[in-house]
């Protein structure tokens, strides 16, 4: 072995600490916004309940405001015992799902070779835990990283569990469940009818669209769970617009408004942001768990309550975050290769460390890679066929 491979095979092994600090916030960062575009959708599909892949739409959901008589909406269920909701991981599966079937739209030639036209490929959850770090300081988590024909794959390996008799989770745990009745109040299969009344099994149900914008000189492609509602300024085949529900108390306190800018507000920011919503509706409940009025607020208010600078810092972190991830994979060139970036959110610090070869964090499937084999004969068939 010589000194090249010993240095690789130490710096594979090793965890490494990155030189970005999540909590550190220089002052340049709030004088100028990075560059970045908005965010296009690129298709839509559904997920069942059982996280598998569907090629169609008929699992979206759209915001369905009651009337003003029905107001005001009870959000408890005393039927049944709260507990701490499982939200569905957002695998990375369906997203290489989603490219296989979009193939002549998100596939180029490189060479004698098929690549995916994207330097980033991930789902929505790994660019939120990135832009919110920032402002993270109880609960860190790992990502996987896979470097394959000059794309990058980034998954969610873990994510650090709040402590059930933590009071601030069990508030939280309240205040997902109240939303999950909410929604089910608020949100309908086709925005003209009654809300859906799908059953629990059918919870984890959804929707999701990919989306790709440019960060940086960086071309991401990523896909989210959505929810839609119909926009009468539309006249396109697509007559709706991608929009969401949140839930807040109304009364809040003076500190009590101040945790919820550094925290809720700075979150549904990113989630908008990131997928290019306008507007999102904005729930407001009482103590008792009766929601008294439900708003239409402007992605802008969410900022302009919080931090006006807190959206600057968020997006330099992901940038920051994203050329660190770039540079550490070099050229590696193997899907089943798998470098794991650690947030420690107490500290702020990142640290970072290679597993070679076939691991047990390798998520990058074997069909994805056959399949971009394989799609390269397709491709000339197609080439010769428009010639």
């Amino acid at each position: 072995m010589n000194i090249k491979e010993v240095i690789t095979s130490f710096n594979m092994n090793s965890t490494v600490v990155s030189y970005i600090d999540a909590h550190s916030f220089p002052e340049e960062d709030k004088l100028y916004f990075p560059s970045v575009s908005k965010p296009t959708c690129i298709g839509a599909y559904s997920v069942s309940p059982f996280e598998s892949f569907e090629r169609n739409v008929s699992r979206m959901r759209f915001i369905d405001i009651p009337p003003s008589y029905r107001f005001p909406l009870n959000l408890r269920n005393p039927n049944r015992q709260v507990e701490p909701l499982k939200p569905p991981q957002e695998r990375i599966d369906n997203m290489l799902i989603f490219i296989e079937s979009m193939w002549q739209k998100l596939l180029r030639k490189d060479d004698t070779r098929l690549v995916v036209n994207a330097d980033v490929v991930c789902t929505k959850e790994v660019l939120e835990l990135i832009m919110f770090a920032p402002f993270e300081y109880k609960y860190g988590w790992t990502l996987g990283v896979s470097r394959f024909r000059k794309t990058i794959y980034i998954c969610v390996l873990d994510r650090n569990q709040p402590d059930n008799f933590d009071q601030d989770n069990l508030r939280r745990v309240m205040q997902e469940d109240w939303l999950k009745n909410l929604r089910k109040q608020c949100l309908s299969d086709n925005g003209k009818g009654k809300p859906n009344k799908r059953d629990v099994s059918d919870e984890n149900s959804r929707c999701n669209a990919a989306f790709s914008f440019e960060l940086n000189g960086q071309h991401i492609l990523f896909d989210s769970p959505v929810i839609a509602e119909f926009d009468p300024n539309k006249f396109s085949t697509q007559s709706y617009a991608w929009s969401d529900l949140q839930l807040r108390v109304d009364n809040m306190t003076r500190n009590e408004w101040a945790v919820h800018n550094r925290t809720e507000s700075i979150k549904w920011w990113i989630r908008s942001f990131l997928i290019g919503m306008d507007h999102i509706y904005v729930a407001n409940r009482d103590d008792n768990a009766f929601v008294r009025s439900i708003k239409r607020t402007p992605i802008q208010d969410l900022y302009r309550d919080s931090d006006e600078t807190k959206p600057f810092y968020s997006t330099h972190f992901l940038k920051r975050f994203l050329s660190c991830i770039t540079q550490v994979m070099g050229e590696i060139d193997n899907p089943s290769t798998v470098y794991t970036f650690e947030y420690d959110a107490k500290l702020g610090k990142v640290t970072h460390r290679g597993l070679e070869g076939r691991n047990q964090h390798t998520f990058v499937a074997d069909w994805f890679r056959l399949m971009l084999d394989d799609r390269l004969e397709d491709a000339h068939e197609l080439q010769r066929m428009n010639n």
